[in-house]
């Protein structure tokens, strides 16, 4: 057998072979090279690149990813096109406002400051007369009326082409049924009712379509006393008067307003256009928001799940403007007054130099700008709008050097090293205010406190609860300082504010504040319907209230409503109070 033998390549087969591998390898290595960075192999195999290059630079890509969904989250709740895309498919007849609060009662015949219940009460009822901007009086379930013997008896004249939301006329017995409980009520203890205004006022029942009413004495103030929400009498009549206020009615109202009351839970309230009203509004449903605090609702708006928001604090909703799709209609409210009561009755507040030494302490044009809350600077206890404004009044305006004048007449100077006044005992000026808890409150006090430090008074906060301050403070006057905010009205009569027979609970005369000739010109300025008349009487009771300092006049608060662009009808120009903007509701429509 042969052997197999071992061949060599010769050295020409050796050299063809190299120069042809080589070749090869030349042109293979551009192929290979091209291979490595092409971008379709990358995206072909994209989830391993990915990965691979996720897993390479941890932990700098956890950073990198979280910090990219917060963008597009942040991106995504600012998107107005987004907002817009979550609204409810039948928002061509629906309107959705959020709120902050709750509702306690849907009653009107009970007194209420709560925002929400105010502005729910003035599309389910309908009041006997409305009262416009300068304080008239128009047409409400009273047509027309005239008025005798020299204002103390006045004869009304019912419409009968109002009906409840049961279908059902309302009728001139349902008018007499709720001002005689409101009366009733008034004179109940424990109650807060609308009667309280009219409480001597006799009720006659001329025809079914007449009714008298009969007061005691002239009141330039009786249309708004009367300016009350009606009730059904069908539905509470056989409800014991004590126990009105707690009746299933409170949260299931029948009224005679625009809207009929649905359902409430916890977190909404649902209306629905009226069936038997004159007016067919483009809007059939209205549904309240309820929110529990000012950041559920800034979330709530930011995710577009709201058609409008109220507020009267421009710092808490300033969020609103970063929306280009939302309009802001805004008031000042010349009714409403944010004050600083100073409790006559205490001993460290009885000199009035105190008072005075207060108020020229307290630069509140600087206060109100920095405060950020929009509103008007109040100088004394009426608007610089009303009619009744008296110019020529020495206001206490910011005065730190009169102020020490003052003080040191008393035996107060600057200590030099606390910064505060002290007396000869070194005793420092100080004095404790009272307060309801909220967050605009809580931000106004601690300016005020750091504005009185820097003019040497030592301010202590006593900080409360809605219950605590109205049921324990108020009711037992028991305060040096109460920051307060009270309703008034277009008309200058502030009888209830200031004479001397309202210092005790439930009057609201909260300073203690006594003076025989103020008495007198509140008396005066009521007994008379002359405006000129009227006139002479408040330009004086106000160079007397001022000059004795019962309290801090602070501001007229401003009303801002946040709405949806495409919403029109809107008209504020003719309202008063924040609770009014829906009075021609009848006339708004998505556009």
């Amino acid at each position: 057998m042969k052997k197999a033998k071992k061949v060599k390549d010769s050295p020409k087969e050796g050299s063809i072979m190299k120069s042809v591998l080589e070749e090869l390898n030349v042109k293979a290595s551009p192929i290979q090279e091209k291979k490595k960075f092409d971008l379709r192999d990358i995206f072909w195999n994209y989830p391993e690149f990915v990965i691979s290059t996720y897993r390479k630079f941890i932990p700098l890509s956890y950073i990198l990813l979280f910090g990219l969904l917060v963008f597009l989250f942040v991106l995504i709740l600012n998107s107005n096109s987004f907002a817009i895309s979550l609204r409810r498919s039948n928002s061509d007849d629906t309107f959705v406002e959020g709120v902050v609060g709750g509702v306690n009662t849907l009653n009107p015949i009970f007194v209420t400051n709560n925002y929400i219940e105010r502005s729910l009460e003035s599309l389910i009822f309908e009041k006997f007369v409305n009262i416009d901007s300068n304080g008239q009086p128009y047409s409400g379930i009273a047509k027309n009326w005239e008025v005798k013997e020299n204002g103390l008896v006045y004869i009304f004249t019912i419409d009968k082409g109002h009906f409840w939301h049961d279908g059902t006329k309302v009728t001139i017995d349902d008018v007499i049924f709720t001002f005689n409980s409101a009366i009733e009520l008034s004179k109940e203890a424990g109650f807060d009712s609308v009667g309280l205004a009219f409480a001597e006022m006799e009720v006659n029942k001329i025809d079914e379509n007449t009714l008298q009413l009969k007061i005691n004495e002239a009141n330039p103030v009786f249309f708004r006393a009367i300016s009350i929400y009606i009730l059904p009498q069908k539905h509470l009549k056989d409800v014991e008067i004590n126990k009105i206020a707690f009746a299933p009615f409170s949260k299931a109202p029948i009224g005679s307003g625009k809207y009929s009351f649905v359902k409430m839970d916890t977190t909404s309230v649902f209306l629905v256009d009226s069936a038997y009203d004159r007016y067919e509004p483009k809007i059939k449903n209205f549904v309240f928001k309820l929110y529990p605090d000012d950041k559920s609702l800034e979330m709530a708006f930011r995710v577009g799940r709201l058609d409008s928001i109220g507020s009267w604090d421009r710092t808490l909703s300033n969020y609103v403007k970063e929306y280009s799709n939302f309009v802001n209609y805004e008031i000042v409210i010349p009714d409403r007054e944010k004050l600083v009561f100073i409790n006559i009755r205490k001993e460290s507040l009885k000199d009035r130099n105190i008072r005075n030494s207060l108020n020229l302490l307290l630069d509140k044009e600087k206060l109100l700008d920095e405060y950020n809350i929009g509103g008007k600077v109040l100088k004394g206890p009426y608007p610089s709008s009303s009619w009744a404004f008296n110019k020529d009044v020495d206001f206490h305006d910011y005065n730190p050097s009169k102020a020490g004048e003052i003080l040191k007449s008393l035996g107060y100077s600057i200590n030099p090293n606390s910064g505060y006044f002290e007396n000869a005992q070194g005793e420092v000026l100080t004095f404790t205010m009272s307060y309801l808890s909220n967050p605009s409150n809580n931000r106004l006090v601690k300016l005020i406190v750091d504005y009185y430090k820097k003019e040497g008074i030592f301010i202590k906060l006593e900080e409360l609860d809605y219950e605590r301050i109205t049921q324990e403070l108020i009711a037992t006057r028991n305060f040096e300082l109460l920051l307060y905010e009270i309703e008034t009205s277009v008309d200058p009569d502030q009888y209830n504010l200031w004479h001397s027979l309202k210092i005790n609970y439930p009057d609201l005369n909260l300073s203690g504040y006594e003076y025989d000739r103020v008495d007198i010109l509140l008396e005066e300025g009521r007994q008379s319907l002359d405006r000129a008349v009227r006139k002479q009487k408040y330009l004086q009771f106000q160079k007397y209230l001022v000059a004795d300092s019962p309290a801090i006049f602070l501001y007229n608060p401003l009303f801002e409503y946040y709405v949806r662009e495409n919403l029109e009808g809107i008209d504020f120009s003719n309202i008063s109070h924040s609770y009014e903007r829906f009075h021609n509701i009848e006339d708004w429509y998505w556009k």
